[in-house]
């Protein structure tokens, strides 16, 4: 069961990376097009008000350029001419907005400012903006401007050179403009793109979680099918393995006497008969314990005595190879668990033990108690496992080979399931191991447990 939870988790997560993988391209191209559309109207309109400005420029330079006489001063008749024309000694301004009267220019928005060669105002149209006046040297430099005006106001500008109908330089003339409603209406656009964005992400991300789950759909299905088919493959073998073996002890009891030399034939194929039930029987095992529904019966076992039981059960094979098998038992160890499972798992780790662990070696089995914490332990100073080898012997049917011992008949899946067991117990699984020094596996379970 905790090995399908794991499973459920990876998919969980790559169907998690799937959907990032997908919002994530779809949030930079949105976040792309967005900017370009952005940059494309902020400089539409900063464009369009530009050549406003030019506009505005060329109108009143046409109007008032022939009868600019004298450089520096305006005739008297241009006043009478442009009434809301103000001379610049004289405090207009204020008065000017409450004036109700035609404008040369739109006041809201734009101002025209008449200055002399020495960079003094002479006149101005519409209200300027309270700014400091431009010197002439920053004026001669200055053809287009932008600024702040004191109240936080933004404007553009445009400073030209105007002259006198013999082309002298009569002085210089600025018309600018408030951008105070292209700011307002690009920030309308900016807030309509990100919530337009906004959504639109909203609407990827749940997209993109949808999609991510039909793309991991095949591969679930995959993993399910492949593990239906372990779990069925291996229930048929069952069956024919069982008959083998009758017909194996038929055939030893029937044919013995009239031909000798079958005993040895019959030896081999009911080593390997046995060897093919046992991973069969492993391959059950290991699918039971993978079923999301699988829970194990817990009831009060006696690990102590499942432990000794286990220590005189590989007595014999340790002592067939001149191994030392010592134990360290407390007494009275209880457990709320499945002792056909934790036998099994206690099994697996000192059969591996015996088989990875040269004649004349020694194992330790240990078994511990603090409060309601217990200790399982194997030792071993056999081999040992490499490093790169240590992340991967919980893997099923990987097997570790050594020059130094004989090939070992195992099917790979020992370890597997001991894993298994212990994550279905809610117990932890530590390694250490040194090549040439050997391996110690430690089995860490609570005494009082619930399994949900």
């Amino acid at each position: 069961m905790e090995n399908a939870r794991n499973v459920d988790k990876l998919f969980k997560r790559k169907r998690w990376l799937l959907t990032l993988t997908y919002a994530g391209v779809m949030g930079c191209s949105l976040g792309l097009v967005g900017y370009v559309f952005d940059r494309i109207v902020t400089n539409l309109s900063y464009q369009l008000v530009q050549k406003e400005i030019v506009s505005v420029v060329n109108s009143i330079h046409d109007n008032i350029e022939y009868k600019l006489a004298i450089p520096g001063k305006i005739p008297a008749e241009m006043y009478d001419k442009i009434s809301d024309l103000c001379p610049s000694y004289l405090n207009c301004q204020s008065q000017w907005k409450k004036k109700n009267h035609h404008e040369t220019i739109n006041a809201d928005r734009y101002y025209a400012n008449f200055l002399n060669n020495l960079g003094k105002s002479r006149a101005i149209l519409g209200i300027y903006p309270n700014v400091p006046k431009n010197s002439l040297k920053s004026l001669e430099k200055l053809r287009w401007e932008n600024f702040e005006d004191r109240s936080g106001k933004h404007y553009q500008q445009l400073t030209i050179e105007i002259h006198t109908p013999d082309n002298r330089v009569w002085g210089y003339l600025q018309v600018g403009r408030n951008l105070t409603d292209i700011q307002e209406y690009l920030g309308n656009i900016h807030l309509v793109l990100l919530c337009g964005i906004i959504a639109i992400g909203f609407i990827v991300a749940v997209a993109s979680w949808y999609l991510a789950g039909l793309a991991m759909r095949p591969l679930s299905q995959s993993y399910q099918q492949m593990q239906q088919f372990t779990a069925d493959a291996a229930h048929e073998l069952r069956t024919p393995l069982a008959t083998l073996q009758v017909i194996i002890e038929n055939g030893r009891a029937e044919y013995q006497h009239l031909a000798p030399e079958l005993t040895t034939w019959l030896d081999r194929v009911e080593r390997q008969n046995i060897r093919i039930a046992s991973l069969v029987n492993d391959l059950l095992f290991l699918s039971s314990l993978d079923r999301p529904d699988n829970k194990p019966i817990l009831e009060r076992c006696y690990l102590t005595e499942i432990v000794l039981d286990l220590v005189e059960e590989f007595a014999i094979p340790a002592t067939a190879k001149s191994i030392n098998l010592c134990s360290n038992i407390d007494e009275q160890v209880w457990i709320d668990s499945n002792s056909e499972q934790l036998y099994r798992m206690g099994a697996n780790l000192i059969d591996n033990a015996i088989k990875y662990t040269p004649t004349g070696g020694e194992i330790a089995i240990s078994l511990t108690q603090i409060m309601n914490d217990i200790s399982f332990q194997v030792s071993d100073n056999g081999i040992g496992i490499a490093d790169a080898d240590q992340e991967l012997i919980f893997n099923r049917f990987h097997r570790i080979e050594s020059k130094s011992i004989l090939p070992q008949h195992s099917t790979g899946l020992g370890l597997a399931i001991v894993k298994s067991i212990i994550d279905l117990h809610g117990g932890k699984l530590t390694v250490w191991s040194q090549i040439g020094k050997g391996s110690t596996f430690t089995v860490k379970l609570i005494s009082s447990m619930k399994i949900e």
